[in-house]
């Protein structure tokens, strides 16, 4: 009995011990190679080092965007002792300030390991792993965007996902610069996880994205943003766009939208609010436009700068539809036109231009095209082609109707138009540079076209000035600069009704400075405002204090803080007329040949008491005299001699004229080595 117990004891053991020979043969031969790989990546695991995405910095060495060092947390279920579970449960929420039930409910549910705390700050993180240690909890380090000047900027710089991908705006643009390269370490760990050595031989360290710098500036940024805010709060509004540009190297100084939001917490704001407005949606610009117009056909010679337009007492039936001008005058010279805004003017001067060459200036100053802009999501406007005219496209163009534009679009126009006109591709990025600081790639200026000569882009500015100093543009002017510009107000298209709203308008501004030699170009459009409509009462003030604040920021805007050059404004104009070929009558019989012979001119000008005389760098009395004789009254801003007048000379003078002159002190001389 005893014998056979025996036997079967020896035969049990006999069999398992054959097992387990067999289980050993299979680990030690057979499987060798495939359990030894899995030891060894139990043993030694390899991490991933995170790269460093790349910064924004703002052409003052600001930085507007960065990446700043977190470490992330987790809990693996399979090591952690759950007597312990409750400690690391009580500490994470005295540390990071969330409940024990919410810590609780994320391991409850979690499946093996578990994250319990994302993206935790430096302080926080060694704070938990010198309060906190037990067998099963993990640490990795991590990284989290930071916007330290919260909203500013945020339509234009975007944001990035959750995985640190950009999702809009220049995050997204330049996602593959900013996004560096990922290292690696190898690790030998224990049985329960924990690090013992790292193999330095298989470890690679993390390549940073490159930076990114921009032509923005943080201090214009944030001056826009403040007034566009007050502007909105004064006027009420759906929304309000700004931009700041430097019309001669196309660099954007800043770019502004409201609403806007924090990039940091960009899932709690509507998707509509993160969009870059300036240059994703298009507005029908209104008379903005006219400006844009009328440089056409003074390059173009159809217009003679001393001319009168019958303004009809302002009422004027075209194509049998009613046009009406606000200032309601039987007569206006050009810059008149321009000044009070006529829409009458517009269309009868606008009427002179053949389709074709009308459309191929309006294409040539960036309309209908995208801009090709630094910027995602830039669309393209709406521009007619000279086929699909009807009879009063070509007149309600002229102030700013059946065209969309985007702000970007208008602005970019203007550079042009102020600048000598070039026009320039506008961009936003100056620099790209790794992160030792070496240029990666630049971007310079680059011209597109020539749109219209010099001559004209001069005497644009001139009559532009007068629309602030004379015009719908007074709530744009400063006393210690000189300012140009164009109001312009159009009303709402309704796409639900097919009709434009009358109590609905986009009303805009853009302006420039100085006014001789343009350093500033600034459009302000404000959509729907509540409490006026007008661009000259919405958003010329806005643009006055941007202005105001701007040149108190950067002294080197405004040279020599000169209101204008004092060169002979009049002389030049006089040889813009003597130059310019004369009008042919054949062509437009109803066109008056007004051009002056090169030996009459300057008499008429001086002699004929029924013309306004050249008073720039006469003294207030003397120019008070001038005027005194020829009947008309005047208003004068500022000492010293005139620099510039309001009625040009050789304007025929109407009774009830009035005349503003500007004046300005002759700057003293300093004898070299005196200061």
């Amino acid at each position: 009995m005893i014998t056979k117990r025996a036997l079967l004891i020896v035969g049990i053991l006999m069999v398992i011990l054959s097992l387990l020979t067999a289980k050993l043969f299979i680990i030690q031969i057979s499987k060798h190679e495939y359990y030894s790989l899995l030891a060894e990546r139990q043993q030694n695991k390899p991490s991933v080092i995170k790269a460093e995405r790349g910064t924004f910095i703002d052409a003052d060495d600001n930085v507007l965007c960065l990446t700043q060092k977190a470490v992330s947390f987790s809990v693996d279920k399979r090591m952690v002792d759950q007597k312990k579970v409750d400690s690391i449960v009580a500490g994470f929420a005295r540390i990071c300030g969330k409940t024990k039930d919410y810590y609780q409910k994320l391991i409850n549910e979690g499946i093996n390991n578990v994250c319990i705390e994302k993206k935790v700050t430096i302080d926080k993180a060694i704070e938990l792993n010198n309060k906190i240690i037990f067998d099963g909890l993990f640490h990795q380090d991590d990284f989290t965007r930071v916007y330290p000047y919260v909203n500013l900027a945020a339509n234009v710089l975007g944001f990035v996902d959750h995985d640190m991908n950009g999702s809009e705006g220049l995050e997204k643009l330049y996602n593959n610069e900013l996004t560096g390269k990922d290292g690696n370490y190898l690790l030998e760990q224990d049985v329960l996880g924990r690090m013992l050595s790292m193999d330095e031989d298989f470890s690679k360290a993390a390549t940073p994205g490159h930076d990114i710098i921009l032509t923005i500036k943080k201090t214009f940024q944030k001056i826009l943003e403040d007034e566009l805010t007050n502007g909105l709060n004064k006027f009420g509004g759906k929304s309000a766009v700004g931009i700041i540009m430097n019309p001669n190297s196309g660099e954007i100084l800043a770019l502004a939208n409201l609403p806007n939001f924090d990039p940091a917490n960009y899932e709690s704001v509507a998707p509509e609010s993160r969009k870059d407005i300036a240059v994703s949606d298009t507005y029908e610009p209104g008379s903005t436009m006219k400006s844009i117009v009328m440089s056409i056909l003074l390059d173009l010679n159809l217009v003679n700068p001393n001319e009168i337009i019958n303004t009809e007492n302002g009422l004027f039936v075209y194509k049998g539809k009613k046009y009406s001008d606000a200032h309601k005058l039987p007569t206006m010279t050009l810059r008149q036109v321009i000044e009070n805004s006529s829409d009458i003017g517009m269309i009868k001067l606008s009427d002179r231009v053949n389709d074709e060459v009308f459309y191929k200036y309006i294409r040539d100053f960036g309309f209908g095209n995208k801009t090709l802009v630094d910027l995602p999501s830039e669309s393209d406007g709406y521009l007619k082609k000279p086929s699909d005219f009807k009879g009063s496209t070509k007149a309600t163009m002229s102030f700013g109707y059946e065209i969309s534009a985007t702000p970007l679009q208008m602005i970019n126009a203007y550079c042009a138009l102020v600048n000598g006109g070039t026009l320039l591709q506008p961009h936003i990025v100056k620099q790209i540079k790794d992160h030792n600081g070496k240029v990666i790639e630049e971007f310079p200026i680059r011209k597109i076209r020539t749109v219209i000569s010099s001559s004209t882009s001069e005497l644009m500015r001139n009559f532009m000035i007068g629309v602030v100093e004379n015009g719908t543009a007074k709530a744009a002017h400063l006393d210690n600069i000189l300012i140009g510009g164009k109001t312009g107000t159009s009303e709402l298209y309704q796409a639900s009704s097919g009709t434009y709203s009358e109590n609905k308008h986009n009303s805009s501004f853009i302006g420039f400075f100085p006014a001789d030699k343009p350093n500033v170009v600034c459009l302000i459009l404000v959509t729907a405002p509540e409490k006026a409509k007008f661009g000259g009462d919405v958003a010329a003030p806005i643009f006055r204090e941007v202005a105001r604040k701007l040149i108190q920021t950067d002294f080197n805007l405004v040279p020599n803080k000169n209101k204008i050059d004092t060169k002979n404004i009049a002389d030049e104009l006089i040889s813009d007329i003597k130059s310019a070929p004369k009008i042919n009558s054949a062509q437009f019989p109803h066109l008056p040949d007004r051009s002056l012979s090169n030996n009459t001119s300057r008499q008429i000008l001086v002699a004929d008491r029924n013309t306004m005389p050249n008073l720039i760098n006469m003294t207030v009395r003397d120019a008070i005299a001038q005027l005194n004789e020829r009947g008309v009254d005047c208003k004068v801003a500022g000492t010293g001699k005139v620099v510039w007048q309001s009625v040009e000379p050789g304007t025929s003078i109407i009774p009830g004229t009035i005349c503003n002159l500007k004046c300005q002190r002759a700057l003293k001389k300093v004898a070299p080595g005196i200061k």
